[in-house]
């Protein structure tokens, strides 16, 4: 069954994603009433699969969570707050106990017990208190819960293994020794089963469903109580007297997998959940129960019900219709990416070639590198669009993340949405996770003011946050804006010249306004636990940076501020200039390049002791020479006159690069230069030419601020 893991945890990932979704959006005065469905089909689904691969610890969990949904959804009981609050915890505890079986840490005992225990109690009608600690959605809780309602009730159960069952013992003592404690009574034998002892508190059919996946149906069963020898019974021990066996195997629906065995002369052990194959599977003849007949969205199809055919075989249902999506592992697409990289180096090569051929006598040859050339770039289009994804993967996390710490903060903020179906490279999801994160917090604990201070200031009481992505030229682009307090220039350059940092009252506001992304600034007034010492913002830069992207800030006092992303397309693939160093080729990624010139000799200016500035129609720019940067690079030129300046911008700042010639626009396969060597200051990755060579691609950020030292001394130029 362990093929099916992976489709499971996906699924899994979805119905809770869905589940979050669906509870922050719901009205509590008057909750529609499809929505409830919706949430209660989505725990149920995965405490079906779960309890289908034997994950007890995740179906026990969501069987209790199921519970008070199913009576919220028939009428029984009122929605309230509470209720939404336990439900969307007890979501982060589901999805920690997904990441525990894939790996992941193991999880806090007392935070999911104390969650099963509030569920329980609403689920009965009773009050219950807040959580003692609240939740905060940026720690990652771990913690394997209890699998009964019951927490603390220990069951001593014997489990008996037919001896000719080929079965990995030592392997079901290790999973088993997970759910409990679990010894070997006695080894099988001819004449004799296997015989453990397992003590936890797993009922006997919570145990009989974890078995039922590791031994075939038929040659195990679970005995409560103490075990004693009879001889009459052949391959199995037999229970004590008055206490009947609890077959683990002969459920008539044999877990919705196995088919049933004779009839069992005792009626068979419930599992405890209802009897509908989990919400996976199609009832069998001989159930009531019908599976539920809608599925969370994102969810596949329930399986429609079979039919019996007289001569007594289930004849299948009519196929459903075939999907039109395909789940493939990221790893195939990558490889895929890689190899049509190959192929436009391939091509490149093949063009520079040509271009020294005569076009007369070469004539269809040329035509035909044409056609490779148009065809290498839409099959490459086509390639990429594969791994294009909506940016609402990762905005749909943040409802949550303003809401919890909205209310933690004792503010009220209307977060607003735009853009969700903007597609970027699947690559940024997860990398954008984190630094998004931070800059909402920032939003919300900096720039967003407190209701009384907002109405003080004439402004509505519930402040505002928009997250919005679009496209822009080749890029990416998102924002982070609020409508608070917005940036104090006084105050971030009083705190950065109390840390010794080099400013100036004649900086520009982008200049000042970088000075927060330096490591360990805060202008916090106190430590909290949300923010106030200094770590986050550099963060967030050097993430960004490490996307190819850069980040700006736009802000004006009391009307808000605007934090915003740019990002290329992909990671993979990026439209360059390339540029000549002396004998070295670098390339410049297109998106940072503003202009190139040729300066003249007067307009060239230095300042003692921090190099030298160009004038650009009356804007003093500083220079970075490669050669300075990185050591000296045989014949390269020294003097801007005789070189080309191409003017760079990140974050909002300037740096003139002196190049000796530009050699040419095109699209360059990035290769990483981490991976494959090591992290170079000032150089971002590198790339193979047409002709086979090496050219190293540049760190424009690392580059520009370096040429900052130089800018807040030159500022001074133009005063």
């Amino acid at each position: 069954m362990s093929q099916f893991h992976q489709v499971f945890f996906d699924e899994a990932e979805e119905h809770l994603a869905a589940m979050e979704s669906l509870l922050l959006a719901v009205d509590l005065a008057a909750p529609d009433a499809e929505d409830l469905n919706a949430i209660f089909r989505a725990a149920h689904s995965i405490k079906g699969g779960a309890a289908t691969f034997g994950f007890a610890d995740l179906a026990d969990f969501t069987h209790v969570m199921e519970n008070l949904l199913d009576r919220v959804r028939r009428g029984e009981l009122a929605l309230t707050a509470a209720m939404v609050d336990v439900c969307l915890e007890s979501k982060d505890a589901l999805k920690t106990l997904l990441t525990a079986h894939r790996g992941g840490p193991e999880a806090e005992a007392a935070w999911v017990a104390d969650l099963r225990s509030r569920l329980s109690a609403l689920s009965r009608g009773d009050a219950v208190a807040p959580a003692a600690v609240e939740a905060d959605p940026f720690v990652a809780h771990t913690a394997r819960p209890p699998s009964c309602d019951e927490p603390g009730v220990l069951h001593t159960l014997y489990v008996e293994i037919d001896a000719t069952a080929a079965v990995d013992m030592p392997a079901l003592l290790d999973k088993l020794g997970r759910l409990g404690t679990v010894s070997l009574a006695r080894e099988g034998s001819a004449d004799a089963p296997w015989l453990l002892v397992f003590t936890s508190e797993l009922a006997e059919t919570e145990l009989a469903e974890t078995l039922a996946f590791a031994v075939a149906p038929g040659l195990y069963r679970v005995l409560d109580g103490r075990v004693e020898e009879d001889d009459g019974f052949g391959l199995f021990l037999s229970a004590p007297a008055g206490e009947p066996a609890a077959t683990v195997a002969s459920e008539d629906e044999g877990f919705g997998l196995f088919a049933p065995l004779p009839a069992p002369a005792a009626p068979p052990a419930s599992a405890g959940y209802e009897e509908d194959g989990f919400g996976l599977f199609a009832p069998l003849p001989a159930q009531s129960s019908q599976p539920d007949a809608a599925a969370v969205p994102g969810s596949a199809p329930s399986a429609a019900p079979a039919s019996v055919s007289p001569g007594g075989r289930e004849r299948a249902a009519p196929a459903a219709a075939v999907e039109n999506s395909l789940r493939v592992s990221t790893e195939k697409v990558d490889t895929l990416l890689n190899l049509v990289g190959e192929l436009v180096i391939t091509q490149s090569m093949l063009q520079q070639y040509g271009s020294e051929l005569d076009p007369v006598l070469h004539e269809r040859l040329l035509n035909g590198i044409a056609q490779l050339e148009r065809n290498s770039r839409e099959l490459q289009e086509a390639v990429m669009s594969i791994r294009m994804t909506p940016v609402a993967s990762v905005f749909n996390r943040f409802p949550r993340v303003v809401r919890d710490l909205a209310a933690k903060l004792d503010k009220e903020v209307e977060l607003k949405m735009v853009g969700e179906h903007t597609e970027l490279d699947k690559g940024f999801v997860e990398k954008l996770s984190d630094p998004l994160t931070h800059l909402v917090r920032n939003s919300l604990d900096h720039g967003i003011e407190p209701p009384e201070v907002r109405r003080a200031k004439g402004k509505a009481p519930v402040g505002r946050l928009t997250l919005r992505a679009f496209h822009q030229g080749g890029s990416i682009v998102i924002e982070v804006n609020d409508d608070g307090a917005g940036l104090d220039r006084e105050r971030i350059l009083a705190k950065a010249r109390e840390r010794g940092m080099t400013v100036s009252d004649s900086m520009s506001d982008a200049e000042v306004w970088s000075l927060i992304f330096e490591a360990g600034f805060s202008t916090a007034a106190e430590v909290t636990d949300v923010s106030g010492r200094g770590v986050g913002m550099d963060v967030v830069r050097k993430n960004i940076h490490a996307m190819g992207g850069r980040i700006e800030i736009d802000s004006l006092p009391d009307y808000g501020t605007t934090m915003r992303i740019r990002l290329p397309l992909t990671l993979a693939i990026l439209d360059g200039m390339s540029v000549r160093v002396g004998r070295d080729t670098f390339v410049l990624p297109l998106g940072f390049v503003l202009e190139s010139l040729q300066p003249a000799a007067a307009d060239v200016r230095s300042v003692a002791g921090r190099g030298r500035v160009v004038n650009m129609r009356g804007d003093y720019v500083p220079i970075v020479t490669l050669s300075g940067f990185f050591g000296d690079i045989d014949g390269a030129m020294s003097e801007p006159s005789e070189g080309i300046l191409i003017i760079v911008e990140s974050e909002g700042i300037r740096a003139a690069v002196l190049v000796d010639e530009l050699v040419g626009q095109q699209q360059f396969v990035v290769k990483n230069l981490e991976t494959n060597y090591r992290k170079v200051g000032g150089l971002s990755g590198a790339t193979i030419l047409g002709d086979g060579q090496v050219a190293l691609i540049l760190d424009v950020a690392a580059i520009v601020r370096s040429g900052l030292r130089e800018g807040a001394q030159a500022a001074s130029l133009t005063a």
